[in-house]
């Protein structure tokens, strides 16, 4: 019997994505593609349970894009949030969040007099951030394509956290969401095994032209850690905006017998920066 073969692009770079979904059932990712009834049937595949074991609830954004080819491009950026003040920093600076939905650490006693050391780029008022929030603050923000100087979204963090996800259900259901800009990278794992993966400290709403703070950012993460993503991306690149253009990073092929053949396919960066900016009223992946 002839073997049948499934091809899968990992990409790196900047992908212009809607949200498809946000938390889906069982049956909604059946319907959706991501798994199938027999293998949940077989056990090969858990139930979704977004409840973490130390907590923590997991928020998974299911974005959708495209390549130059028109082909689908799918990934899911997973936020974790727990109605918990954050931890400090290593210093015991306080993680604070104002009413733009910027954030900062600031020494204590600054908190305890409600100003801020920083009133060049964040000023008060300014409440402490609990576990997560800040992140699912930024993306909120960036999918309801919020400028800078706007007000952030006021979320119901308490609720949201126990696993209420009504108000972000009904931001995607609105007219008020929009496109994001996220950059794609590719995670190694130890055996070899490849996982799409995005950048998780930098969420852009979808009429980012200029890259450069995303790479200040990527930069720094990648000379501060050793980290097994790969964004195409090496702390002593200078900027250069076509360094964030989407591109094929590899090309899996994966047969009916379960074996898996990587093809490293690093072509020519290909434009989906450009494309219309369009109201949309509608960590990693194992390929």
């Amino acid at each position: 019997m002839p073997q049948e073969s499934v091809r899968r692009e990992h990409y790196v770079g900047i992908l212009l994505a809607y949200v498809e979904a946000i938390n889906p059932t069982d049956a909604e990712r059946i319907e959706m593609g991501i798994v199938t009834q027999e293998s949940l049937d077989s056990g090969r595949t858990k139930p979704v349970n977004y409840r973490e074991e130390d907590g923590r609830y997991r928020i998974d954004f299911w974005l959708k894009g495209k390549d130059e080819s028109g082909r689908d491009v799918r990934v899911r950026h997973s936020l974790f949030v727990k109605n918990e003040d954050a931890r400090p920093s290593t210093v015991g600076n306080i993680q604070v969040i104002n009413q733009q939905g910027k954030t900062a650490y600031i020494p204590q006693v600054f908190f305890e007099k409600g100003k801020s050391p920083y009133e060049d780029w964040f000023s008060a008022p300014f409440q402490r951030a609990r576990v997560g929030e800040a992140e699912l603050l930024h993306f909120v923000n960036a999918w309801m394509n919020k400028k800078t100087e706007d007000k952030a979204v006021v979320l119901d963090f308490a609720s949201i956290s126990k696993g209420n996800l009504k108000q972000l259900h009904q931001i995607l259901q609105s007219d008020k969401a929009s496109y994001v800009k996220i950059m794609l990278g590719v995670r190694i794992a130890d055996d070899g095994r490849r996982f799409q993966t995005v950048f998780p400290r930098l969420v852009m709403p979808s009429w980012t032209i200029n890259y450069e703070r995303l790479h200040k950012e990527l930069v720094n993460y990648l000379s501060n850690a050793q980290s097994r993503n790969d964004y195409g991306v090496t702390p002593d690149m200078v900027y250069d905006r076509k360094l964030y253009r989407l591109r094929v990073y590899d090309e899996v092929v994966t047969t009916s017998n379960s074996s898996n053949m990587v093809h490293s396919n690093m072509q020519e960066p290909i434009s989906q920066l450009d494309l219309p900016i369009t109201s949309m009223h509608d960590e990693d992946l194992p390929f």
